[in-house]
């Protein structure tokens, strides 16, 4: 009796598993809020070893107005896309 129903559970199951369908993927659009503007990135100068300190500091200044510049049209970016 014991083997009948192990044989009839085995059945099923094999049955069971080979009447399954692979898994289906369904591909759908993804919509863009907007399309991302490209900012360009700033064009940093390095700063010489050798420069005097009054130098160094300069391009330290024109460092940091470049970011400040590439920074605020990161955030009008983002706010187009909001």
């Amino acid at each position: 009796m014991r083997s009948i129903i192990l044989i009839s559970c085995l059945t099923f199951l094999l049955s069971a598993c080979a009447t399954t369908q692979p898994v289906k993927y369904i591909e759908k659009p993804v919509y863009i809020k907007c399309e991302i503007p490209e900012v360009p990135k700033a064009n940093l100068k390095t700063i010489p070893e050798n420069a005097t300190y009054p130098e160094k500091l300069q391009i330290i200044l024109n460092n940091y107005l470049k970011l400040e510049k590439e920074n605020e049209m990161l955030r009008e970016a983002i706010k187009v896309c909001q």
